[in-house]
């Protein structure tokens, strides 16, 4: 089944803006491996693909992409640990899946999300840490809140039979919540924490300010809005915790 001309024109915006983001770390990261953001984007533009959802099932109004193993330099190495890491990265697997009819509405547009990220140190040996943000789709029972999108650090991301933990007490809790991510809001999150000199460069191109406000809008106003929403009546006038920036320093 192919996709609609309208569902299309959709997806080739949004193809459009993954290609602008690749453009931009290309100009200013040099060596960034954006194929992989290509392939993406040469999957939104073929009519005849339709994303997968975990149940196995298909609808046309269902767009996506999948970007793996993207990686960044990871700059912040101050107060790494252990002491022998000289270099290290962050590496990107993104899986994402929307509906086209709930895009900049109110509703949640993101019906799956993984954002894996996994770090790896090299000194003496190789180290791995990890963490993850999903959206919590799973309708058993469990005996811990899952806060819908949460982050939740791994400590084995290689899944190791038997890592190599130290002293680290390893526990599956807790899910944190936090604001979901798609690739272009990604970025922002990766590099202003992990790259800042990268993002300080960003943050200056106009095109990339006009990208993350679009998806901030889209993907994160309905999120807080309806959190807001929860202490009714919500009243702007009694706004006073200013700026935002200070509770969300990469929002544009």
């Amino acid at each position: 089944m192919a996709v609609s001309s309208k569902n299309m024109a959709f997806r080739r915006d949004r193809a459009s803006e993954l290609r602008q983001i690749a453009d931009l770390l290309d100009k200013h990261l040099g060596d960034a491996n954006t194929y992989c953001i290509h392939n993406a984007i040469a999957l939104l533009q073929n009519s005849e693909i339709i994303p997968v959802l975990k149940d196995g099932s298909t609808d046309e109004n269902i767009w996506g992409y999948d970007i793996e193993d993207f990686e960044l330099p990871v700059e912040t190495v101050k107060h790494i640990k252990p002491d022998d890491i000289k270099d290290a990265k962050a590496i990107l697997n993104i899986k994402l899946r929307a509906d086209i009819r709930k895009w900049n509405t109110f509703e949640d547009p993101l019906i799956e999300l993984s954002f894996n990220v996994t770090l790896k140190g090299i000194g003496k040996t190789v180290y791995f840490f990890g963490f993850h943000i999903d959206k919590h789709t799973s309708t058993s029972h469990s005996d811990e809140p899952h806060p819908i999108y949460h982050l939740q650090y791994n400590l084995n991301p290689r899944k190791s039979e038997n890592p190599n933990l130290g002293e680290i007490f390893y526990i599956d809790t807790p899910r944190i919540m936090h604001k979901p991510l798609d690739f272009i809001l990604g970025i922002g999150f990766l590099t202003s924490n992990f790259y800042p000199t990268a993002y300080n460069i960003l943050i200056e191109e106009a095109n990339y300010i006009k990208l993350s406000k679009k998806y901030q809008t889209s993907v994160w106003r309905p999120y807080f809005h309806t959190l807001a929403n929860h202490w009714k009546p919500f009243v702007e006038a009694n706004i006073a915790w200013k700026p935002t920036s200070l509770i969300c320093p990469i929002l544009q």
